[in-house]
């Protein structure tokens, strides 16, 4: 009996030992299943539209947003209601630039728009994300027509092209009309003189 409870203590003991030398093993591979998804930021250029210009953006954060999940979308700063993740964990807006000035996201609501980068930005729950939040930024940039510049006090009027600006040096033209309206006067004068000296 004696020797039994010894055996019994030295496979405790050895199992013991045993799991004690696995620990570190198990704990080196941390990481397995993956852990949570770390890239809970991102941007995305789309590129460069026109006015009268129609595209859709898909919105697909790394960490990709819970499937049916309510996310938040501006567009310019604007709220744009009623956004949700499809089965892929992505959110598309619909964009149509009316003008240089108005956008109209998914048809009702109208946000403005600016000439260069106009900024869409979805935040909402991700099941992957390391903190269960992501965000995606996507920018596109908008080519407006050029407009006649407006003179003002930083902005010069352009002058008239083949048209010189009236300066002193222009005088000369009425100096020379003088000159010679003087030496016709004088010629004159010198005829009469001559005249009334033969009479």
């Amino acid at each position: 009996m004696r020797r039994t409870q010894v055996v019994a203590a030295l496979v405790g003991l050895v199992t013991g030992l045993f799991m004690l030398a696995l620990g570190p093993v198990a704990s080196a591979q941390t990481g397995y299943p993956p852990g949570p998804c770390t890239i809970t930021v991102g941007t995305l250029d789309v590129g460069t539209v026109t006015v009268g210009q129609h595209f859709v953006i898909q919105i697909a954060p790394t960490c990709v947003f819970t499937v049916g999940a309510s996310i938040t979308v501006t567009v310019n700063g604007v709220n744009i209601p009623g956004k949700v993740a499809n089965a892929s964990g992505f959110v598309l807006v619909d964009v149509t630039v009316v003008s240089a000035t108005q956008l109209s996201i998914d048809d009702p609501v109208t946000t403005p728009a600016v000439c260069g980068v106009n900024t869409v930005t979805a935040s909402g729950p991700s099941a992957t994300a390391q903190g269960g939040v992501a965000t995606q930024t996507a920018t596109f940039t908008l080519t407006c027509p050029a407009t006649v510049p407006v003179a003002s006090a930083s902005t010069p009027a352009t002058p008239i092209q083949s048209r010189l600006s009236l300066t002193g040096a222009n005088t000369l033209r009425f100096v020379a009309i003088a000159l010679a309206l003087v030496g016709a006067g004088s010629m004159a004068l010198v005829a009469t003189r001559r005249r009334r000296r033969a009479f």
